[in-house]
Formats: structure tokens, C-alpha cells, sequence
């Protein structure tokens, strides 16, 4: 008897509800209560297929859905819909919004950057606000473009129902860096070696600005080459970046040809960078503002009596453009900048004339690169990058393209051949890394071999020699490891004769160095 009165009692049960689920009811209006962050139209779009005559308990299940998808495809993700009890009176329905905003946001774990500057950074997180994830993403990615923090958000129910507690977890070091190299980027009859040391701070003041300083000399001979740099970066509110910078070089090269030639001189510039829009997925560019103020006093000694010297003070403008296409395998880069220099603005019309044959304060010139890496599944690779120059007038040797050397064409001395128009090729071809066959401490090396090639043509020569063609090939080889060190090794055979580089003569170039 009891067992037969449970199997009644669940048999009406069962019908009850399928009846309940099967009841129809007019559905004309949906009253939806605490909805603030979606447009109205939106609100209406999501719930509208789900009225008229003859509705179930499914369709207002429906529509409590669609009006969920919408905030979530609309960002907010921590929004939910609910249907609270009622009656469906007078043809109408109503559906709860809860938008969930942040009752407590925490940073943890930080310990060279300020939590407020971390916490300002994310204004979708503040609390009391419903996050936008979008929105989020991308200011979490704007913190996270410093190399020396990560910053990963945790969310969890807060003790408020209805709410959501975020705890910004951050992996960071030291923002201090620096680098030394030793190398042999050396031009005619100076000795060898060159020396450069780097260091910098990428967080001054708490607001992720950054300060650097230079020094490069000769170790063989110091008065040889003599320069300081100092830079400045301060990132803007807006993403955009101003960057200031400084250089003092001071030099002594002795018997250039009859000739010794000492020099120094200053440049001061500023840079306005502006990060573009992209409508594509893996592309990014930039456009740059900027202006240098230069000024060079060389003073040129006739070995055998008297001297002369060539002061040279100007201002140029420069307005370029930069752009990285990132895709499986393929990272390309192109950029391009306009340089130019107005007459009547600082420069003196004789002193141009007198540093170059035909050369005037108002000048102007195009100068480009490119490169284009690819690497195949099996870690082999093919490197393709390049320079350019163009020019309509004579130019100073500072604003003249240069070949030779190891970032042009390998096989000559550094900026063996001047020129206002001029190219620079260079095809490298490259092997797997083998690093994890060679032993512990090793993170890269590899094998490469490279053909380099380029001209330059001077406008309005003093000699007969109009255009000089370069080229060479060989091979190489890279390193990186043991936290730091990195080391490169080309040997470059010349294949045209150019001053005291005859074709068929090799050349080896190299650089070591360290880096925190």
C-alpha cells in the first residue's frame, strides 16, 4: 500500500510539471529590471523573437538566454539573467539583470612597481565598475608591453552576492638593464676594436619612463672615438610616446690620407610616436614626428703645415612611418621616413658649402627599410632585409647613405663607400638551431650564409668616381646563452675592389657581448 501511494504521488508530480511546462500563455511585453549597460534597442533585439500568443515556460527560457549572449558578446561577462518568480499577469514577464561589479580589487605579489600605477592602469577593474573584458584585455596588454612584469587577473565570487572580487597577480624584476659589447665595427686607419656600454632604468618616477645612457670608445687608442649618449622615453596618457635624446661624440683619426682630421659635435633630437590603428590581425605600425638639432666643428690640419676648419650647425625635421606583419613562421618590417631642412631656420647657407661641394641648407631626402624573416617547420630560414636612399641635391656626409660593414655589406671596412642615392641588400640563409645537441648553458646557435650587395651614387662629385658598387659573401655563425651572453663571427670575402679592399680579400667581423 505505501509502495503503491509513492508511485502515485511521483506519477502526479510528473504530470504536474509536465503540464507546467506545457501550459501556453500570451507573452506581449518583457519587463527587463536592472539593465544599464546595453542600449535599449539591444535589450529589445534580444527578447523580441520571443513574444506573441501561445508561449511556454521554454520560450521565456529563451529569451532569458538570448538577453545573457548579448551582454556577454557585448564584453561583459559577468553579467547574469535570471527569472524571478511571478505571475504572468497582463501579458507580461519580467527578467532580473544582475551586472556584477568589482567589490574589491587587489594587486599581489608586486615588487618594483607602485600598485596604484598598476590599479590606474586598469580602469575596467576599479571598483564598483561592471568589467568590460574587451576592454580589459586590452589595458592589461598596455601594462604588460613592460618585459619586466606580467600582470594575470583572477576573479572570484565576492562576499557581496552579485558581485566579483579581482586580484591582479604580478611577475615582475628589476627594471634596471644593461649591456656591454666588444666589436670591431672600425672604419679606414683607425685601430680595431670598438667598446660600447649600455645602461638604463625603464620605470622612473613609478610611471614606466625610462632613462639610458651610452659610452662607446676605442680601447686601443681612446682618442679615436669618443662618445656619450643619454635618452629619455615618457609614455603618454593617450599611448603615445615622446622620447628625448642627446649625443656627444668627440674624435682624433690620425693620417687620414695627407690629412689629420679631428672632430667633435653634439645632436639633440626629440621623437612624438604614435601607435596607428590596425584593421588587421598581426599588424602593427606607428607613424613618428620628430626634429635634431646638430652641430659638428671639425677642424682638418694639413700634415705638413696650416689648417682649416668646416663647422656645420642645422635643424632637420623627420616624418616617418614604421610597420610588422607577425604570421605563422613570417615576421616582415617595413619603414620609411621623410627628412628635410629648412633654409633660414639655423643653418648657414656658406657653412653647407663649405662641408660639401653644391650643398645647401634646404635639402630633403626619402630613406627606407625593410626585412623580411621566414622560418620553415624544420627550423631551417631565409632572412631578407634591406636600405635605401634617395636624394635630389647634394648632402653633408652626416645625411649621405652609407655601405660597408657588418649591418650593410660584410667583406669592407664601416661606411667604406658615401653616396646621396644609394641600396644595401642582404640574403642570409640559416640553419636549425643545435643548441640542445652542444651541452648545458647554450639557448642558441646556429650556422648562416649570406650574400650582401650595394651602390651609391654621389651627386655633384669633386672626383671622377660617381658610383661605387659593393659585394660580398661568406659565412657565419650565432650564439646566445649562459643568461646573457650572446656572440656573433662573420667571414666575408670581397668580390669588387673598393680603396684598400681588393676583390678576393677576407675580412672577419665579430661581436661579444653581455646583457642583464
Amino acid at each position: 500500500m505505501n509502495k503503491f501511494s509513492g508511485c502515485l504521488l511521483i506519477l502526479l508530480w510528473s504530470m504536474r510539471a509536465a503540464c507546467a511546462q506545457d501550459a501556453q500563455f500570451d507573452i506581449f511585453e518583457y519587463r527587463v529590471e536592472g539593465a544599464t549597460l546595453l542600449p535599449a534597442i539591444m535589450v529589445e533585439q534580444a527578447v523580441y523573437p520571443h513574444l506573441g500568443e501561445g508561449r511556454t515556460l521554454a520560450d521565456v527560457e529563451k529569451a532569458r538566454e538570448a538577453l545573457e549572449q548579448a551582454y556577454h558578446a557585448a564584453g561583459y561577462l559577468t553579467v547574469l539573467v535570471s527569472i524571478p518568480p511571478q505571475k504572468v499577469d497582463d501579458k507580461l514577464v519580467r527578467l532580473a539583470v544582475t551586472e556584477a561589479p568589482v567589490e574589491r580589487l587587489r594587486v599581489v605579489e608586486s615588487r618594483y612597481f607602485s600598485l596604484g600605477e598598476i590599479k590606474a592602469g586598469v580602469p575596467q577593474l576599479a571598483e564598483g565598475t561592471v568589467p568590460n573584458f574587451p576592454q580589459m584585455q586590452k589595458e592589461l596588454a598596455a601594462l604588460n608591453k613592460s618585459p619586466d612584469r606580467r600582470i594575470t587577473p583572477v576573479l572570484r565570487p565576492g562576499k557581496t552576492p552579485g558581485t566579483v572580487e579581482v586580484d591582479l597577480k604580478v611577475k615582475d624584476e628589476l627594471p634596471l638593464h644593461g649591456n656591454v659589447e666588444l666589436n670591431d665595427r672600425y672604419s679606414q686607419d683607425t685601430t680595431r676594436t670598438r667598446l660600447t656600454a649600455n645602461l638604463r632604468w625603464d620605470n622612473l618616477w613609478q610611471q614606466q619612463h625610462g632613462l639610458g645612457i651610452t659610452v662607446q670608445t676605442a680601447p686601443e687608442e681612446p682618442d679615436e672615438s669618443r662618445v656619450f649618449s643619454a635618452s629619455y622615453t615618457w609614455p603618454l596618457a593617450s599611448g603615445n610616446y615622446l622620447a628625448f635624446y642627446a649625443v656627444k661624440s668627440d674624435s682624433d683619426v690620425a693620417a687620414v690620407g695627407t690629412l689629420n682630421v679631428r672632430g667633435n659635435g653634439v645632436i639633440a633630437g626629440a621623437r612624438y610616436i604614435l601607435p596607428l590603428r590596425s584593421k588587421w590581425d598581426g599588424f602593427f605600425h606607428t607613424a613618428t614626428l620628430g626634429a635634431d638639432y646638430k652641430n659638428f666643428d671639425q677642424s682638418v690640419a694639413l700634415i705638413d703645415g696650416g689648417s682649416f676648419d668646416t663647422p656645420l650647425s642645422y635643424l632637420p625635421f623627420t616624418l616617418g612611418w614604421d610597420g610588422t606583419w607577425l604570421s605563422q613562421g613570417r615576421i616582415s618590417k617595413a619603414g620609411v621616413s621623410f627628412n628635410f631642412q629648412m633654409r633660414g631656420l639655423v643653418a648657414d647657407a656658406q657653412e653647407f658649402a663649405d662641408k660639401r661641394f653644391k650643398g645647401r641648407p634646404d635639402y630633403a631626402y626619402l630613406r627606407g627599410t625593410f626585412s623580411h624573416e621566414e622560418t620553415w617547420p624544420a627550423g631551417w630560414g631565409l632572412n631578407l632585409k634591406g636600405s635605401w636612399q634617395v636624394a635630389s641635391q647634394p648632402l653633408v656626409s652626416n645625411e649621405q647613405f652609407a655601405i660597408g660593414g657588418v649591418d650593410t655589406v660584410r667583406g669592407y671596412l664601416e661606411s667604406a663607400a658615401l653616396g646621396e642615392n644609394g641600396l644595401a641588400l642582404s640574403l642570409e640563409a640559416r640553419t636549425p638551431n643545435f643548441a640542445q645537441h652542444l651541452g648545458a648553458g647554450l639557448d642558441e646557435i646556429y650556422a648562416l650564409a649570406f650574400f650582401d650587395g650595394g651602390e651609391v651614387r654621389v651627386r655633384e662629385p669633386i672626383t671622377a668616381d660617381a658610383r661605387f658598387t659593393l659585394a660580398g659573401t661568406g659565412l657565419g655563425l650565432r650564439l646566445k646563452g649562459w643568461r646573457g651572453v650572446s656572440a656573433g663571427l662573420d667571414w666575408a670575402v670581397a668580390l669588387n675592389d673598393l680603396g684598400s679592399t681588393e676583390e678576393g680579400d677576407s675580412r672577419a667581423h665579430f661581436r661579444l657581448g653581455y646583457e642583464w
